[in-house]
């Protein structure tokens, strides 16, 4: 069956030339979105593949009309959101050099830089440095490191929360401060 959730679940279970070839030959895949329930709702295969890294099926799909932007998803609205949760970092490039904004809300206020600043579910801890480099990728592109959700966290209370010692050295370093909210 040829239906976006059937090319999800390869993207996810990291068969990225099955995703590839399935792409290829019902292209109209690109642009839909899963209604499965759920957190995950609304996801594009875009989403997916930025969040494991999937540079070529991320050029692909974009090739194809799949919107860097999107922001239908219910759980960090955005593929470079989705990328920086997983310090996705070539997706991350990829995203963002193909026009997608580095200030975009990714949910409550949040960003891609906090979505990096939290660490996905290791908070940073499974690869360090891919976190560290991904927010110096975010970060080179304009990410506004004080911005703030609308509980006023920054994305340096998210990394020193959660402990991401290597996103917040990179935070401090362009000069970012803990808000009074952290406090």
């Amino acid at each position: 069956m040829q239906d976006v959730d059937t090319l999800i679940e390869l993207i996810r279970a990291s068969r990225h030339e099955d995703a590839l070839a399935m792409l290829n030959a019902s292209p109209a895949l690109a642009t839909q979105r899963t209604d499965r329930s759920g957190q995950l709702c609304g996801a594009t295969p875009l989403h997916w593949a930025a969040h494991h890294n999937a540079t070529e099926l991320c050029q692909r799909l974009i090739e194809l009309g799949a919107d860097v932007n999107d922001a239908a998803g219910q759980w960090w609205r955005t593929p470079l959101a989705w990328g920086a949760d997983a310090a996705a970092t070539e997706s991350v490039e990829l995203l963002l050099s193909n026009g997608a904004d580095v200030n975009q809300d990714a949910i409550v206020g949040t960003t891609a830089l906090h979505a990096v600043a939290m660490g996905g579910a290791s908070q940073g801890k499974r690869d360090p440095q891919a976190y560290k480099r991904t927010a110096e990728i975010l970060i080179a592109h304009g990410a506004d490191i004080h911005r703030r959700t609308e509980k006023q966290r920054t994305p340096l209370d998210e990394a020193v929360d959660n402990g991401n010692k290597s996103v917040a050295a990179v935070l401090r370093k362009h000069g970012a401060e803990i808000s009074d909210s952290s406090l």
